[in-house]
């Protein structure tokens, strides 16, 4: 009951602070503005942007599996983009819920330990990481001139600031964590994992985990977990740039204004608020007017339909998904268990 009220409480704490930055972004502008920009949208714009999120999730669920198939027997591609679906669904009530409900819903429905399909996750995460950095540094490059005082004042200052009060502290940590990190996987490869007890149960547990990390170095045809990397990424992009014609405000805006947005929207996205909410409108609308120079009526227009459409993907897709997990996982419990031939 304490743990039920507990995450009741976070999802409302949570949704409470995305709404109170809603509140916070629209509260000086003009609504009529807003409503009558919004009345204006071309919704063949947006359901493109849609199409191309659907896109992006099932391409992603093509790679995850790419991921799976190292631990052994792969899952078919519709149980794993059912998975992914709902734990993207999850995501939107809890923050990171997402990641260990799709890890819990994969394993029963794959019979691969958890641990390891947890793995995987956590391998796709730092992948994923690494093409964030990469979106992000040829963002700035290419935008350079338009990012670099905005970046400076909302990013950098603030960051240089608190690095150099604890850099000595952050260093040693950093170092220490590591050589830590290096001496227990040693340990636990050199000690008998077979050894009965709870530290061999543990080690089990941790060790199947890090296989499942390593699938990222053990997978076959790298090349085409790159290239689908590359093909979800430019579906993201999509997703952003084409609510920029479904807009009067935003129609003028190109390609390079739509891997900026795509770039600072991200980092919204992954803000601990249920789905981005809030977070994402307030970086999305900043960098608008900040950056791009949009009004702020135009800026607030898209992002409520660029994270609407994102939101509306999400809960359709993994409805649906959920949905059918349900059914399948009912009609095997019910299934007759075959009996062996009598002798």
């Amino acid at each position: 009951m304490k743990e039920r009220t507990k995450r009741y409480a976070k999802v409302f704490l949570f949704t409470f602070l995305g709404v109170f930055i809603l509140w916070l972004i629209t509260r000086n502008q003009d609504i009529d503005k807003i409503w009558e920009e919004l009345r204006q949208a071309n919704f063949f714009w947006i359901l493109l942007a849609i199409f191309s999120g659907f896109l992006s999730h099932f391409i992603r669920a093509i790679r995850w599996n790419m991921l799976i198939r190292p631990l052994g027997k792969t899952p078919e591609t519709s149980t794993t983009f059912y998975s992914l679906m709902t734990g993207n669904l999850a995501n939107l009530a809890v923050p990171r819920l997402g990641e260990i409900t799709r890890c819990v819903t994969l394993a029963k429905h794959s019979k691969h330990p958890f641990n390891s399909i947890a793995g995987t996750v956590v391998a796709e995460r730092i992948f994923d990481m690494l093409s964030l950095v990469v979106l992000m540094f040829l963002t700035i490059v290419f935008q350079f001139s338009y990012l670099k005082g905005f970046l400076n004042d909302l990013v950098v200052k603030p960051l240089m600031k608190m690095i150099g009060q604890n850099s000595l502290l952050l260093f040693l940590l950093a170092i220490a964590g590591l050589g830590l990190l290096v001496f227990f996987f040693r340990y636990m490869k050199k000690t008998n994992i077979n050894k009965e007890g709870l530290s061999g149960k543990i080690k089990r547990q941790i060790l199947g985990f890090w296989k499942g990390v390593l699938t990222l170095r053990d997978m076959e045809n790298k090349m085409v977990f790159i290239l689908l990397t590359v093909a979800i990424w430019t579906l993201y992009f999509f997703t952003v740039y084409f609510i920029f014609f479904a807009l009067p405000g935003t129609s003028m805006l190109g390609v390079s204004a739509g891997f900026t947005i795509l770039a600072m929207g991200t980092l919204g996205i992954v803000a601990p608020v249920p789905g981005g909410i809030g977070a994402y409108h307030f970086i999305v609308i900043t960098t608008m007017t900040e950056v791009l120079g949009i009004v702020s009526e135009s800026a607030t227009s898209y992002a409520y339909i660029a994270h609407a459409a994102q939101t509306f993907t999400i809960i359709l897709l993994g409805g649906f998904s959920w949905l059918i997990l349900s059914v399948k996982f009912k009609d095997s419990k019910t299934q007759p268990v075959a009996k062996p031939p009598v002798s």
